[in-house]
């Protein structure tokens, strides 16, 4: 019963150590009799199938580890371009800025200064920018808008870092304003929340789309573009003014910086 036992035990060994040799290399397979290597075959098969099948998964993991390896690195340079592309962003935009600066010359251009906050309120339609005393600016220095170059303002207050610009459109403000290529003269009254009252002379041309520029008034403004007209109110019999409403050209609440002009 023992001998029996002690039989199949090694009989098992031996198959599984075949089974293993089957696994690394199929040409290691031990050479068994005819009978025995037919009722056999399927199983060294198996293992060979195994074997190949654990071989494959191992060198899968491989790959993947590589990949993700790869994807990290790869991530980390998309990073640091991007970076980089912002940096080169904002490079050109100050070099932009500098050469508009330039280009403005004409008008006495002092700095481009970004727009950090806005007062919206009821009573006022003022703009604070991110320059001051500092940057050599000062009360009564003109704003307009970076590009277009239409009228935003006038600076009223500084501090040494910042500065409060009145809006065209704040109610406490007045620009004199001209017809280009037509007769008419007058004074542009701020009126919340996006338009000017503009009163001219009765006997003055203006029609709906004429455009307006600001002129010299008190020293305040150089000729700008201020803005369209969009109504002519009709004229009231003995009136003194012809009465007309227009458009900015600037959107105030798109502005991300300015332009602050000298003084005349």
């Amino acid at each position: 019963m023992r001998e029996t036992i002690l039989r199949r035990l090694l009989f098992v060994g031996l198959l599984g150590l075949a089974l293993l040799a089957s696994s690394l290399t199929r040409q290691l397979a031990p050479t068994l009799p005819a009978e025995l290597s037919a009722r056999t075959a399927p199983i060294f098969g198996l293992g060979y199938r195994l074997g190949s099948n654990l071989h494959a998964a191992i060198a899968a993991l491989y790959d993947r580890r590589d990949l993700r390896a790869e994807n990290r690195a790869m991530r980390q340079e998309i990073a640091t371009l991007r970076l980089e592309n912002a940096q080169l962003r904002e490079e050109n935009r100050r070099l932009n800025a500098a050469l508009q600066v330039r280009e403005q010359k004409a008008l006495g251009a002092k700095a481009i200064a970004p727009v950090i906050d806005e007062d919206l309120s009821g009573l006022y339609r003022r703009l604070i920018i991110g320059l001051g005393e500092k940057d050599g600016l000062k009360v009564g220095d003109p704003v307009v808008a970076t590009g277009s170059a239409g009228l935003v303002g006038v600076i009223v207050s500084v501090t040494p870092k910042e500065a409060v610009v009145r809006t065209l459109v704040d109610p406490e403000s007045r620009v004199a304003i001209l017809l280009p290529g037509r007769r008419g003269r007058g004074v542009a009254f701020g009126q919340p929340p996006r338009l000017l009252r503009v009163e001219l002379s009765p006997d003055a041309e203006v029609k709906v789309g004429d455009r307006v520029e600001s002129g010299a008034f008190q020293g305040l403004y150089p000729r700008l573009p201020v803005g369209e007209v969009v109504e002519v109110l009709p004229l009231k019999p003995g009136a003194l003014k012809r009465v007309v409403m227009v458009r900015p050209l600037v959107q105030f609440s798109l502005l991300e910086e300015v332009m602050v002009l000298r003084s005349l």
